[in-house]
């Protein structure tokens, strides 16, 4: 599960920039579309006694003062966030955290927007779908990765979200929605959550009445809006250093997959209307963004794609035979993208000392790729040397001090080579920075557990149970570990102050009826 929301980009998967060759689509890797959203998440996102942040049974409809108002935003992105983390296949990776982030935060800083700090969710499907929600929430399927061939491509729909998000389209449409049918809360969320998994078709047909039409209406960015986002996301791209061309080299790319596909065309598409004549306008602008010089590919984007091509792929037989043959005809830095590929399918066939030399090369001729040493680091600990793997992941650490990637790949060697001391004083720096992250809490509490520390497991669980929108839970984790607190003072007092939290949280649910918890 992936779930960040920070100030500023991260480290990076690497400590400079390179370029690479762009790869063409490789269809025999990919595994089709699948649907992972149940009935069950429906039932919950329907029944307001059941949405964990609730202000009361009677939801209130919205409406009556103009545009969306901003604390109305927040809190509608935090709910959302909420329910992603309860509901939603997130994807936990620390390597497509950090590409996320610092391709978002490439791009935030030349947009019109008063705050700038942004939640972004990982959605674990191959399907190609991207979203923006009020309150600054930002997700992407993974299956974006696998229809983007070039990082440009990938940038470009990202810059068309964050331009929704700064022209605040979704306020603008929902006060066009109240005109005709009044939404209440749970309603817009029902909606939101619904396309963010699944796309709007298959989430709407299941809410009946009118508030699906509703729904379905406010969702849909109407021409204009997509028309407006077009054009500021191709001024973001170019001023953050991406090729504009990329924005309608992507919209080819969704048109030809919808013809492909027939009735079920990408679910982008669903809720952002693509047509022929805004390909050709995108296509006609990139003359006045684009100059004369090339724009090179960033390897890292490669690295990424490449690593979930084999997370969705049905054979890893066939994976490992097409990266292969990729490594061994191509040259350059294509050759080590098809290379980390083949190692890291290699890992996840469970053969990781077949991958070590291919690891060891490509940090040998680049030690500035911090995935690099990140994968070596894993495969030597699949492979059983916990010792060597520690070594080396803690040199590169100490040469990128807080890198998520490394620091997590440590984390996990110290606790299957039984030290959870060590590990869990990782987790707690990493939570530092990324501790809106349900399992990195998880993580943590299960290293205190082994490491005998109750007080701190209870804590754990309390800040997990917070994220998943649980405060009755949270307030009987940290009361828990306020009982077995002693008389360490600075303790006491953290603890007392993550309780007073849990405890404003639960007052704002207005339900204090018992009900299970997830701690």
């Amino acid at each position: 599960m992936l779930m960040i929301a920070r100030k500023g980009p991260s480290t990076g998967i690497r400590e400079g920039h390179d370029a690479i060759y762009t790869t063409g689509p490789e269809s025999g890797i990919v595994s089709g579309m699948h649907r992972l959203i149940s009935i069950v998440l429906i039932l919950t996102l329907l029944n307001p006694l059941l949405m964990p942040l609730a202000v009361s049974d009677e939801l209130p409809t919205l409406g009556g003062s103009g545009l969306l108002a901003e604390q109305q935003e927040e809190e509608i992105g935090q709910r959302v966030l909420v329910q992603l983390r309860r509901n939603a296949p997130l994807l936990s990776d620390p390597v497509l955290t950090e590409y996320l982030e610092n391709t978002l935060y490439q791009i935030i800083p030349h947009a019109p927007m008063e705050d700038r700090s942004i939640s972004i969710v990982a959605i674990d499907d191959p399907s190609l779908n991207a979203f923006a929600v009020p309150g600054n929430v930002v997700g992407v399927h993974a299956g974006l990765f696998l229809s983007a061939q070039s990082e440009h491509e990938f940038a470009a729909v990202m810059a068309h979200e964050i331009a929704h998000l700064s022209q605040r389209h979704y306020a603008r449409r929902l006060e066009q929605q109240e005109r005709s049918t009044p939404l209440t809360i749970a309603g817009i969320l029902a909606g939101i959550i619904l396309t963010a998994a699944t796309g709007s078709q298959a989430g709407i047909a299941t809410i009946a009445g009118t508030q699906a039409l509703a729904i379905d209406t406010m969702l849909r960015h109407s021409r204009a809006h997509e028309q407006e986002a077009d054009r500021l996301g191709l001024e973001l791209l170019a001023e953050a250093g991406y090729d504009p061309a990329g924005m309608p080299a992507m919209f080819e790319r969704m048109l030809r997959q919808a013809r492909l596909q027939g009735n079920r065309p990408p679910e982008y598409l669903s809720t952002h209307p693509l047509t022929e004549s805004r390909v050709s306008d995108t296509r006609a602008r990139v003359k006045d963004y684009r100059d004369q010089e090339s724009y090179g590919e960033d390897l890292a984007y490669h690295l990424v794609r490449n690593r979930l091509r084999v997370r969705y792929t049905n054979d890893l037989g066939n994976a490992e035979g097409l990266f292969r043959q990729q490594f061994e005809k191509s040259e350059g830095q294509a050759r080590a993208a098809a290379r980390y590929g083949l190692a890291y399918t290699l890992i996840e066939a469970g053969r990781p000392d077949e991958a070590i030399p291919h690891l060891e090369a490509l940090l040998a001729d680049n030690e500035g790729y911090i995935i690099y040493a990140a994968e070596l680091g894993r495969a030597l600990r699949e492979s059983g040397d916990h010792r060597k793997a520690i070594t080396l992941l803690e040199k590169h650490l100490e040469r990128n001090p807080g890198n998520l990637t490394l620091s997590r790949t440590l984390a996990d060697t110290h606790m299957e080579a039984n030290d959870p001391d060590r590990a869990a004083r990782l987790y707690e720096r990493i939570a530092q920075e990324y501790g809106d992250d349900p399992t990195l809490w998880k993580d943590l509490a299960e290293a205190h557990g082994r490491a005998g520390n109750v007080i701190e497991v209870h804590r754990a669980r309390g800040e997990r149970s917070l994220l998943l929108g649980d405060p009755r839970v949270a307030v009987r984790e940290f009361r828990q570990a306020l009982d077995r607190a002693g008389s360490s003072h600075t303790r006491i007092e953290v603890l007392r102050e993550r309780l007073e939290e849990a405890n404003r949280r639960l007052s704002r649910l207005g339900d204090r009826r018992p009900r299970a918890g997830n701690g």
